[in-house]
């Protein structure tokens, strides 16, 4: 849409809403209206529903004799649905396709300050922040961030957004769900357009930017979108744009990716977001409650119980807490104590019976943590995740079975024995140096005991 046609609308509404002829109500359905187009002095106004279009064709004289004077000339005007734009202009209805997608917004209620940092994603968070500085924008391209569903990568996608708008006001940042990416495509391959390949206009509107980020890019499934999407990608990067990427997995793990594709994101920088931990979901659930502790008033061993069981998941730890909550005030208990918890939370138990210690319940409880399958344990992959939970695994079975050496590589492959004594020692030194080895050990005891 023309920005001239749509300041004319825009302002065409403002006078009639001044003008007190409808009511607040009444104005927010005639507000889900555009107009697309003007041609021999016919205003073409899309409608979204019958409602708008109803109101509008009842005080048709006084729309008429508004938009003709912010135009400056006589026009009558057409209304049309939006399915009816589509088909007299694909085109402007793709491209208008286009805006809402990529023009959506950022949560403003997730900032890098509501971000709860941990050793678990303290390594994205930084690449995220070093992103937001023009000095280094472009040093690590594209930055993707993988890890399970629910451990905040959409959260600092937002965060990262919002910084931007506030340090770099003037950047074009683009963020789109590569789910809405592929029907956007789509539509652009369907559409037959008057103006050339509307798919090359497309990309030209995906390209107006500076930062493009996209969620979830592990739905990029589609064999044609991903070709376009690889030329769009070579643009981006050619033209030093900033790209970050989210996923719930490796690269290298995305089967329905295309290789050069997995080939392009691993040229970047890729990190990991893990489990937090039950420390780091603690202050989670602190920072959740922080500022309204005078109406909240929850036992500590609540929060404790809280973060051990739903450590697994940031989205469910949320959850849970958010039931207690609703519940006390229907209740108003005088304490959120353990027992009112377990009483709310009792049809979905958390903690589970402990299972029989043994090499099988210590590789379970490492993938569960790490989110991997057996094949990635036992296989031989070197990607730095299912190498760390392969060492991780092979010092715990040591250390908590003392298993021989060569029992520990019949359990994971048929490993050397040779090669299970170095990882033993690899990973008991990267235990004492690292913290996210130790809590990562700390909590797989936890849950295995």
């Amino acid at each position: 849409m023309d920005s001239s046609l749509k300041s004319n609308w825009l302002q065409t509404l403002d006078l009639i809403n001044k003008s007190g002829h409808f009511d607040s109500g009444t104005m927010t359905w005639i507000k889900k209206t555009s107009l697309f187009k003007i041609e021999n002095q016919v205003a073409y106004i899309s409608c979204q529903n019958i409602v708008a279009i109803n109101l509008i064709r009842e005080n048709l004289q006084l729309f008429e004799a508004t938009l003709s004077e912010m135009v400056g000339s006589n026009v009558s005007i057409e209304l049309i649905t939006e399915k009816e734009m589509a088909q007299m202009m694909p085109d402007e209805s793709l491209k208008q396709k286009a805006i809402q997608l990529i023009s959506r917004g950022f949560d403003p209620g997730l900032t890098f300050d509501s971000f709860v940092r941990g050793p678990s994603n303290q390594e994205a968070l930084a690449a995220c922040q070093m992103a937001c500085l023009p000095k280094n924008k472009g040093m690590f391209n594209p930055l993707m961030l993988y890890g399970n569903s629910g451990l905040g990568k959409t959260h600092i996608l937002n965060a990262l957004g919002n910084a931007l708008a506030q340090t770099q006001p003037n950047a074009k940042v683009i963020y789109i769900y590569a789910g809405d990416l592929v029907s956007l495509l789509l539509d652009a391959m369907r559409t037959k357009s008057k103006e050339g390949n509307a798919v090359e206009k497309i990309k030209e509107t995906l390209l107006d930017c500076d930062y493009f980020l996209v969620d979830d890019i592990q739905n990029l499934r589609s064999d044609s979108c991903q070709e376009v999407f690889f030329t769009l990608y070579n643009e981006l990067i050619r033209q030093k744009k900033q790209i970050i990427l989210t996923s719930d997995t490796h690269p290298s793990e995305i089967s329905s990716l295309t290789k050069r594709l997995i080939s392009r994101f691993s040229s970047g920088l890729i990190v990991n977001i893990s489990k937090p931990g039950a420390e780091h979901a603690k202050r989670i659930l602190m920072k959740k409650i922080e500022g309204h502790e005078d109406v909240i008033d929850i036992d500590d061993d609540v929060l404790d119980f809280l973060a051990r069981g739903y450590s697994d998941d940031v989205r469910a730890l949320e959850g849970a807490l958010n039931r207690l909550i609703f519940n006390a005030t229907l209740f108003n208990p005088p304490t959120i104590s353990m027992s009112f918890a377990l009483g709310v939370l009792k049809d979905e138990p958390i903690i589970s019976e402990p299972e029989q210690l043994n090499a099988k319940s210590i590789k379970k409880a490492v993938i569960r943590y790490y989110g991997l399958s057996y094949a990635d344990l036992e296989g031989k992959s070197r990607q730095k995740k299912i190498s760390q939970a392969r060492q991780i695994c092979i010092y715990l079975m040591r250390d908590m079975l003392q298993l021989p050496y060569a029992e520990i590589g019949s359990q994971l492959g048929n490993r050397d024995h040779t090669t299970i004594s170095s990882s033993f020692s690899r990973a008991k030194k990267m235990i004492q140096k690292e913290s996210t080895w130790k809590d990562a050990v700390d909590e797989i005891k936890r849950k295995i005991t």
